[in-house]
């Protein structure tokens, strides 16, 4: 017999795929090309994008899903800001991300689903 308040949940767990390339980068960053790729003289290679071997490229993405969460309707729990929740009526959907891994916990696959697809 379940407790009153208790509800059953659905648990997924997701990799966001290229999540570090979706952070814009906020200083310029130079490169090194590797043997046998050289720029024409006078030239460098300025990076466009950020890639997962840079230091700042977890930060910068965590920073850019958390602003998009918290647009799309999601509070932050705890002071980490890495576990999320969005609360419709009785519906939840409850995330917690680390780096660019997830695992979400809902009672209502339709309002899950909804939110994958925006």
């Amino acid at each position: 017999e379940r407790e009153k308040g208790a509800f059953t949940v659905t648990l997924y767990q997701f990799d966001i795929q290229g999540a570090f390339l979706c952070a814009p980068i906020d200083r310029e960053i130079y490169l090194k090309l590797p043997p046998g790729y050289e720029p024409p003289p006078g030239k460098t290679a300025k990076l466009l994008r950020r890639l997962y071997g840079l230091k700042q490229a977890p930060s910068a993405f965590n920073s850019l899903f958390e602003a998009w969460l918290l647009r799309y309707g999601f509070t932050a729990i705890g002071g980490d800001r890495v576990t999320f929740l969005l609360s419709r009526g009785t519906s939840v959907v409850l995330l917690s991300i680390y780096v660019d891994d997830g695992l979400a916990a809902t009672n209502d696959e339709k309002l899950y689903r909804q939110f994958l697809a925006d």
